[in-house]
Order: structure tokens, then sequence, then C-alpha cells
């Protein structure tokens, strides 16, 4: 075996599901931020986990607002879903800039959801250049009507299995 660093490794443990953290900003908007570091924590009561890199402005908005929705993104917002990492919710409506529908009451997330995790913060870990949410499940929504997409080959194509 030979020597390789961590992001080479994360090219060999593809596929890596790609999901998006929603979070409300202060003008009442919803911000979204792509990530794939996501596990589940614990069944009762029901826990989640993700990691967000420590710029994100997603994990402001979480630590201010104590809430978050973890979706999994349907084959049909694939595109948009990736492009959601790529640029800050700072200055860019996301989901108006990526023509992402939303859906929900209080808590909003894209129509095109496989799954999507209604979560209250329950603490926060540092974690090297990110910061690990923990937080408690309040509501699991499903649809099978969408396909969930994966990253492969160290998040270079989109596609589900």
């Amino acid at each position: 075996m030979k020597q390789i660093t961590i992001s080479q490794a994360q090219k060999h443990t593809s596929p890596n599901t790609i999901s998006l953290v929603c979070a409300e900003t202060p003008s009442g908007t919803t911000n979204l931020t792509a990530i794939s570091w996501w596990t589940y924590l614990a069944n009762r009561p029901p826990m989640i986990g993700f990691a967000i890199s420590k710029k994100s402005y997603t994990g402001e908005l979480i630590k201010n607002n104590g809430r978050a929705v973890l979706s999994i993104p349907g084959e049909a917002i694939a595109n948009e879903a990736f492009q959601c990492g790529r640029v800050s919710g700072r200055d860019t409506n996301k989901s108006e800039e990526f023509s992402i529908t939303l859906m929900g009451d209080a808590d909003k997330y894209p129509t095109h959801s496989k799954l999507a995790f209604i979560c209250t913060l329950e603490n926060t870990i540092d974690v090297g250049d990110h910061i690990f949410f923990v937080c408690n499940v309040i509501d699991v929504l499903y649809s099978d009507k969408e396909r969930q997409i994966y990253a492969w080959e160290g998040y270079s194509k989109l596609a589900p299995l």
C-alpha cells in the first residue's frame, strides 16, 4: 500500500451522498448549502449529525436559529443541489438563483427531496476546519417519487445508484 492524502481517499470511497442543509436567514428566506458528511447518531431519541465548513453561512444560521433541515435531494435537482456548494448564501439567494422550489411550513426544504430531516440543534463540536452539528430529529419526511443522487469519483459527477 502507498500513503495518500485524505482528499485522495475520499475519491476512493465513492459514492457519497449529496445533501442540502437548509436554514432560515434573518430576512426569512432559506439558505441551502451542499454537504456530504452526515450520519445517523441515535434512534432513541432520533438524532443525526453533519459537518459544515467553519466558513459556512449556513452554519452561522443554524447556531443562531437552533434549527435546520437536512434534505436528501432528488435527481430532478442534481445539478442545482451541487451548485449550492459553490456559492455563498451571504450574497446569493440560492433557491432563487438555481430555481429550487421550496416547501414546508416553518422549516423549508426543496420540493424535490427524497428525504427531509427536520432538526433542532443539540450541540456543536469543533472538528478541524469544520463544525459537527449534533441534531435532534423532530420529523422525517419521505417521497417515493424521487431518486436519490450520489457524488461519484471524488465529486466529479452526480448520478443515482
